[in-house]
């Protein structure tokens, strides 16, 4: 019996081992907003669908997910886990109907306890940390509006330099209007994530799956609205359709029976008003038709022995900075290098635009091969957004299909306030760590009614922003811009031009700013909303994000141009051989390991065996002699 428990016990320690061997590349932490006023902004409680979509796309065994509410207190709704079948579970019953009665929104907690909190075991090294904050309101801990100010001010500084330095990508989702766009959008950009105005709940869907396509990148077959066709290669496939409620996907098999919407063998299925998911092994060859879907909130994502991949692109690029793509085409871990190979094969990216739950097609382009891979380079977008850019490969026999997202964001923000009688204080920071700013300038120049024109070099800071007082004569009228001549972290050269302010001063009385290139009628006509020398120090603060004339609308002529890349740029075959080798090595590690152990339990188990053997004897013969 003892024999059998003490081998009970070292299986137990044996599996434990295995489990804690778990290689999970990527942590979710989602924190979402428990104000009373998200029963009213989220009646459907699309947010806990959203929080489920995200556990039922991750691949078993290979992310983590917790999650955390804030508003008076911080409190965990979900303790952080390993993604699989059980704790898939377990999630849909702790999110069906989380309580959302606080009144106020104590954003500083929170942040500040889940930095402090230790990451769960399992967790493999170089894994991905994307935490997601949900919110509907502006930082309130307090009636008395120093206070939140304070507070705010910490989120700004100290937290956002804790989560740059932990390598967090910290993506923002507003729900309302009501938000502080502008802390959500610099604790975002700061940390190369993504912020998301949600226009209707159900947008949360979207945002979750693009999300998590940043984070987990997957291989995708091509949808149109005639299906999709699944190759020999394919060993398993999950479909994901975000519908309507009561509106379900059909999904009709090669052989033309509909296959049920139904858990069992090969298959997996899981649903929610909103969406459905279903994960299907060793499907059929052939074309495969899905209908009642929308083919823009639809993906199929792949396992597969034919396999494509792409340059990692920066999650966030400055405006007007070239963008980079390289892709590659594997087949049983060997990069396809041949002309024969390579001969039948073509790669078409598409750039997107994605803003307010709609998708605005920019342009499309044919990638050009340069020996083993295709390649292409985006001279630079102007517009500032979140963009999808789509790589369609084509083979003889097969399909697939890359997504991939950049948010574009001009290099500084920009900000002016009235420091009380004729001073106008402007200052630049910048929105993202890579930019040098240390190796950058800042010119601000300030033209007149007359004409005249004044420039002025503004000061670099040593706290890391540039600032310039100006003194503003009476009967002013001026428009004023700044430009950067700056560097990025990787020594590319860039310039940009900040959009238009108006200051006016009429005779000896207040100064009036305000963004845009206006006239004077129509600084007086917004003199409400201008900022004035009796608001104390108020400043009106410019986000990054909104740096774009025209309230959003595409420039034909400022769309950018695609075309072939330097042949100096990064080798995806390179980085992913590298990729491949550093998964082959660690795998080996881990076996070789196991096997010690392995082998180390049952030599103990041996060892324990004869030794119980050998003092039985022992008893017996003393047994004899009595």
């Amino acid at each position: 019996m003892k024999q059998l428990k003490i081998s009970a016990v070292l299986c137990f320690v044996f599996l434990s081992l295995w489990s804690s061997l778990g290689q999970a590349d990527t942590q979710f932490r989602i924190i979402v907003d428990a104000s009373g006023s998200m029963q009213s902004n989220d009646p459907d409680h699309i947010t806990s669908e959203a929080l489920r979509l995200l556990a039922d796309l991750s691949p078993e065994n290979k992310a983590t997910l917790g999650v955390w509410l804030f508003g008076e207190q911080p409190r965990v709704l979900f303790p952080e886990t390993l993604v699989n079948s059980a704790s898939k579970a377990k999630l849909a019953s702790y999110v069906t109907n989380y309580p959302t009665q606080d009144v106020k929104t104590d954003l500083e907690s929170i942040l500040a306890m889940l930095l402090k909190t230790p990451d769960v075991a399992g967790l493999s090294p170089g894994y991905r940390r994307d935490w997601i904050l949900v919110t509907d309101g502006m930082v309130d801990i307090s009636r008395d509006e120093s206070v939140n100010d304070a507070s705010r001010q910490r989120i700004w500084q100290d937290l956002t330099q804790q989560l740059e330095a932990k390598g967090i990508h910290l993506h923002t989702i507003s729900l309302t209007d009501y938000t502080d766009k502008a802390l959500l959008d610099h604790l975002s950009y700061r940390t190369n994530a993504t912020h998301t105005d949600v226009a209707v709940p159900e947008d949360l869907l979207d945002t979750f799956d693009q999300i998590f396509s940043q984070a987990a990148p997957a291989e995708e077959l091509p949808l149109t609205q005639g299906g999709f066709d699944v190759d020999a290669s394919v060993k398993e496939m999950t479909i994901e359709v975000l519908h309507e409620t009561g509106r379900l996907p059909k999904l009709v098999q090669p052989n033309g029976a509909t296959m049920p919407l139904l858990s069992r063998p090969r298959v997996y299925v899981s649903d929610a008003p909103h969406y459905t998911v279903f994960t299907v092994t060793n499907p059929s060859v052939g074309h495969w038709q899905l209908d009642n879907v929308n083919p823009e909130r639809s993906h199929v994502r792949v396992v597969s022995d034919w396999v494509a991949k792409a340059t990692t692109i920066p999650a966030l690029v400055f405006t007007q900075e070239a963008i980079d793509s390289s892709v590659a085409l594997f087949q049983y871990g060997q990069a396809l290098t041949t002309p024969d190979q390579l001969s039948n094969i073509k790669v078409k990216q598409t750039l997107t635009r994605v803003a307010g739950g709609r998708k605005m097609s920019v342009l499309s382009w044919e990638m050009t091969p340069v020996g083993a891979e295709f390649k292409s380079r985006i001279d630079g977008i102007v517009q500032p957004g979140l963009y999808e850019l789509t790589s369609v490969i084509q083979g003889e026999s097969a399909a697939r299909e890359i997504r991939q997202y950049i948010t574009v964001q001009p290099a500084v923000s920009f900000q002016a306030k009235n420091d009380g009688a004729n001073l106008v204080t402007f200052s630049a920071s910048a929105s993202n760590a890579k930019l040098d700013a240390s190796q950058s300038s800042m010119t601000l120049q300030l033209t007149y009614a007359d004409g005249a024109q004044q420039r002025e070099q503004m000061p670099f800071i040593s706290e890391g922003y540039w600032e310039k007082i100006v003194p503003i004569g009476a009967d002013s009228f001026a428009k004023v811009k700044a430009t950067l001549v700056g560097v990025t972290d990787a020594g590319r050269p860039l310039q940009y031009t900040t959009p238009t302010w108006t200051i006016e001063r009429q005779g000896d009385g207040d100064v009036m700013i305000q963004k845009g290139d206006l006239t004077a009628t129509q600084v007086q006509q917004d003199d409400d909303s201008s900022l004035s020398s009796s608001q104390q120090v108020a400043a009106l603060a410019v986000p990054p994000s909104i740096d774009v004339a025209g309230g959003g609308s595409f420039d034909e002529n400022a769309a950018p141009a695609a075309t072939v890349v330097p042949k100096a740029s990064q080798s995806v075959v390179a980085q992913v051989s590298q990729e491949m080798k550093s998964v082959t090595q660690a795998s080996w590690f881990i076996y070789a390991l196991i096997a010690a152990v392995a082998f180390v339990l049952i030599v103990l188990v041996f060892v324990f065996s004869r030794s119980s053997k050998s003092k039985g004897r022992y008893q017996s013969e003393e047994s004899d002699d009595v």
